[in-house]
């Protein structure tokens, strides 16, 4: 034959082209839902921009990148959709916070196996402007949520923190000390990384290396005060949302960017490729690409792995109003998850605020995401058995009680 595709590409067409698009149409409707609007983003950027955002001793910007030269500037075909996502905010001065989603192809230089391609398709989203610890854990749920509606199973959830540049800093000495004993005994990898980016070392597929990292010291061991108080309140959201997880203290990612809170959705059949979706929280890359000092966090999943996890076909979404749920405390947020479930199950939008925000906060949030309902639940709602709704297109406002609001549910067009 003449001509061939490129080694780690595919021609798409019939069913496998029909479970693709069905599954990027979900995931539009799905989150859609939680309030995230779609962005496009250029397949092609200046690569200054990754090698800044993604680290220039990564495997990607080493190893895996595409690059190509047009008028003595280097360009690169995108290998992830975050740093473009921030260039995007930036550049286009895209009001804060923004909720996004982000759905295309990616390209990178690694070695072809089940699952995995060179030009393959993720779905990402972003949140951007948030630094709550609820937020993370509301991320985390929002993906474990879509998984359970395309019925993907065997789904595992890990979690850790990587703490912040300062805790990094002081387990970097600890970490350094606990090695000088097997500095002949780790790969040349690893030995690399030590000094470029060292937390990669646990990301290290040796086995010998993971034996000798399994008794390492744990950068969980060296989280700093307020990085200790957010991991422990995002597995206390978690536990709220009912998100069972699985600390895995050398879980790092393989980015530069992230900060705090790392995660990964893993499936059980899928060998050494397992991971489906994963992300974190990166509140120090806004800054670096020339924008405020924003708190952002996101994730991504490869397409082609979750189709392996999922049944052939797809149920559909309608799109439906827009509902925000204001939570006044922490002591409340239960009841509004259940009312929340409540909402979704009736095929609306529903995104809850963060209890911790106080009520002018979270109405602000509200007209930001165009809710065309608020509901407020707190402490004298609780005790009538009410829910405070406000219609904010018309402005009236109405306390309805628990029992009728499935009725009153029924009742919107």
């Amino acid at each position: 034959m003449k001509y061939q595709k490129p080694k780690g590409t595919r021609d798409l067409f019939g069913k496998e082209l029909k479970r693709i698009e069905s599954l990027c149409s979900s995931a539009r409707d799905f989150f859609a839902r939680y309030g995230y609007e779609e962005i496009r983003t250029p397949t092609f950027e200046h690569a200054d921009l990754f090698i800044r955002s993604i680290g220039a001793h990564t495997d990607i910007v080493e190893k895996e990148n595409y690059t190509f030269e047009i008028d003595k500037r280097t360009l690169m075909l995108r290998p992830e959709g975050t740093a473009s996502t921030l260039r995007a905010l930036i550049e286009n001065r895209v009001p804060l916070p923004a909720r996004l989603l982000y759905i295309g192809a990616m390209f990178r230089k690694e070695k072809p196996q089940k699952g995995r391609f060179r030009e393959f398709i993720q779905v990402g989203t972003e949140l951007i402007g948030e630094g709550a610890p609820f937020y993370d854990a509301e991320m985390i749920f929002q993906g474990k949520k879509f998984m359970d509606f395309l019925q993907a199973r065997q789904i595992r959830v890990e979690l850790n923190s990587i703490g912040c540049p300062e805790c990094r800093a002081d387990f970097k000495k600890t970490l350094r000390a606990y090695l000088e004993e097997f500095e002949n005994a780790i790969c040349a990898d690893c030995k690399r990384r030590l000094d470029k980016n060292f937390l990669r070392i646990f990301d290290c597929k040796n086995a010998r290396c993971q034996e000798i990292y399994d008794s390492a010291p744990k950068i969980t061991d060296s989280l700093c005060e307020d990085c200790n108080a957010h991991y422990h309140q995002v597995k206390s959201f978690l536990k709220v949302f009912d998100v069972e997880f699985h600390e895995n203290k050398k879980l790092v990612r393989g980015l530069d960017y992230y900060t705090r809170t790392v995660f990964e959705f893993k499936h059980g059949s899928l060998g050494s490729q397992d991971t489906i979706l994963a992300g974190g929280r990166y509140d120090i890359l806004m800054k670096e690409l020339g924008g405020q000092d924003t708190p952002a966090l996101g994730w991504a999943m490869g397409v082609d792995r979750l189709l392996i996890a999922m049944p052939d076909e797809l149920p559909p979404i309608q799109d439906p109003k827009r509902f925000f749920i204001a939570v006044m405390g922490e002591t409340y947020l239960n009841q509004g998850l259940e009312l929340r479930n409540t909402i979704l199950e009736h095929n609306f939008v529903c995104i809850i605020g963060n209890p911790c925000e106080n009520i002018k906060k979270q109405f602000k949030d509200a007209n930001r995401q165009k809710a065309e309902y608020v509901i407020v639940y707190g402490e004298n709602e609780a005790e009538q058995g009410i829910y405070t709704v406000k219609n904010m297109t018309t402005g009236v406002q109405e306390l309805i009680a628990r029992d009728n609001f499935p009725a009153f549910l029924k009742g919107v067009k």
